[in-house]
């Protein structure tokens, strides 16, 4: 008698979950086609594989990629690494298809879009008080160098009628922690400012910089010319 009752139940479920399998979607126009996986609320959700003109195998949510997984497009570009909504978003890995020899391309992505190797192509690492603001901007230039501006709120001008300009903050000594740069060229011709260029820079670059009593830590990941503004409360 047991027999006879669990056989029609495991034929129920079965034929339940293959109901489930064939009405589960993935809304993605170009991965409409055959789904094998989790499914939640009649849409792929969870680990699962699709296959349409292109193909996805990994993690799904709400009938679209995300989290972790391989992108497979119909020219046999692919990516592997973070989704996102459907789009890659993330750390991850490009390899691009072509006659001679395959283009692999590592980084982070966001929304789609390439966005460079690291998170960030820079970082901040301490700075003193009287260092109020550092802005870091990258210039597309094909020279390896970090070009850095001192600016103070009283450098070079008179505090005063009858008192001269007081110094401009200098760049009294620069600690590298990894990387290293060929030359260090003073520019002082910027008014309030000290300008001091790093030439052929060797990224990633991090290094500590001081000014007098003050001291900032910076550190570049991307190979190309930055440009360095440094306020300082004087």
């Amino acid at each position: 008698m047991i027999y006879k009752f669990v056989f029609p139940v495991l034929s129920f479920l079965l034929l339940t979950q293959a109901i489930g399998a064939q009405d589960c979607k993935v809304t993605i126009e170009a991965l409409a086609g055959k789904y094998e996986g989790e499914c939640k609320n009649g849409k792929a959700d969870g680990k699962g594989k699709a296959v349409g003109v292109d193909a996805y195998e990994g993690q799904f949510k709400a009938g679209v990629p995300n989290g972790s997984g391989i992108y497979t497009w119909s020219n046999g570009n692919f990516y592997e690494g973070e989704f996102s909504k459907g789009l890659q978003d993330g750390n991850g890995t490009m390899i691009y298809r072509l006659p001679f020899k395959d283009s692999l391309v590592k980084g982070y992505w966001k929304k789609g879009v390439y966005g460079g190797r690291f998170v960030k192509p820079y970082l901040i690492y301490a700075r003193t008080v009287h260092v109020t603001n550092i802005s870091c901007k990258p210039v597309n230039s094909k020279f390896s160098q970090v070009e850095l501006f001192l600016d103070s709120e009283t450098g070079n001008q008179h505090t005063s009628f009858n008192s001269g300009p007081v110094a401009k903050p200098e760049l009294t000594n620069v600690q590298l922690i990894n990387g290293r740069f060929e030359k260090q060229v003073l520019n002082d011709q910027y008014g309030k400012k000290n300008g001091y260029i790093f030439e052929e820079v060797q990224y990633p670059f991090r290094a500590i910089f001081t000014v007098g009593n003050d001291m900032f830590e910076l550190e570049f990941f991307e190979g190309t010319k930055w440009i360095v503004d440094v306020r300082l409360a004087y």
